[in-house]
């Protein structure tokens, strides 16, 4: 009405429409204050503005706000995934630092166990903590409860370490031993597992990532199996102080032999043919009780051989 009738007064136009000048008020202020029309002082008529520039420009205003409306989403959007992630990680992990502390959680869980703890143990050794305590696996293996260890080769460089996987095979456990394990292991029920993270001795204090129930603890567990399969048993009763005499030769092919050297290189070495090393090798195996190199390798060393 206003478009086609420019002369029009509020008076007027409250008259047109047959409402009261205090009812029509309202919709007035708001058309002004989206600057669709305004009011001449001089004679009070209502003009309309050009509505391809004030709606124009009521539009870019409304983009504005959608577009800040769009930037707050987004910013609340990323705050609330990561606030989900922190909450997620905190109940999936817990880091526990210091040797006492994680000697505390490290005893409660062996105390606490139901079923069956399964570790993989290799250095480097941290000096003071004492993860590493035996007291309690003893205890336990003592009422028959499992214990299942994969042990890194690089165990019989470590004299300390070699009596705890004796005094710990020799009470029960069951254990196995890789040439190198990736990582420093303990799974307690398949409930959760304590991932210590390897250090030089220079560092002040162990840390250790206690993982719960999930997707990565499930992975670990696979992990643990994989190597397991992979592993050579140890017996009980390692090192025995007691082993036949070898004769020169013996002791030669062992040494040759741990040290990587295939029959043919071994043969060169020792003056005598490949097939005779293939067979000083089986018997070589027939002396310890085992079939394989890395058998051989193992048994040597725990019978203080190498």
């Amino acid at each position: 009405m206003l478009v086609d009738e420019p002369h029009l007064t509020k008076p007027a136009l409250c008259n047109r429409l047959a409402v009261d000048e205090v009812g029509l008020d309202a919709d007035l202020s708001r058309l002004q204050a989206l600057g669709l029309l305004r009011e001449d002082p001089v004679d009070q008529r209502l003009i309309v503005t050009d509505p391809e520039a004030s709606v124009g420009l009521l539009v870019r205003d409304q983009q504005r706000q959608l577009d800040a409306m769009l930037a707050e989403s987004v910013d609340l959007a990323h705050r609330v995934r990561r606030n989900r992630q922190a909450n997620e990680l905190s109940s999936i992990i817990e880091i526990v630092t210091g040797g006492e502390a994680i000697t505390s959680r490290w005893e409660h869980a062996q105390k606490t166990a139901r079923k069956c703890i399964r570790m993989t143990d290799r250095p480097p050794y941290y000096a003071g903590a004492k993860i590493e305590g035996m007291n309690i696996q003893l205890e336990r293996m003592a009422e028959g409860f499992p214990f299942h260890t994969i042990y890194d080769a690089r165990i019989f460089e470590h004299p300390e370490h070699i009596r705890r996987a004796r005094l710990a095979i020799d009470s029960g456990e069951v254990a196995r031993v890789l040439p190198e394990v990736p990582i420093k292991l303990v799974l307690v029920d398949d409930e959760l597992a304590f991932l210590v993270l390897l250090s030089s001795e220079e560092r002040r204090e162990p840390t250790v990532i206690i993982v719960y129930e999930s997707a990565l603890l499930d992975s670990l567990t696979e992990l643990f199996r994989l190597l397991w399969n992979r592993g050579v048993v140890m017996p009980s009763g390692l090192p025995s102080t007691q082993h036949p005499e070898l004769s020169d030769s013996q002791r030669t092919l062992i040494a040759l032999m741990a040290s990587g050297l295939k029959d043919e290189a071994i043969a060169v070495e020792m003056g005598v043919g490949a097939r005779t090393v293939r067979r000083k090798v089986q018997e070589l195996y027939e002396l310890l009780g085992v079939r394989t190199r890395f058998q051989a390798g193992v048994a040597a060393n725990q019978r203080g051989w190498l």
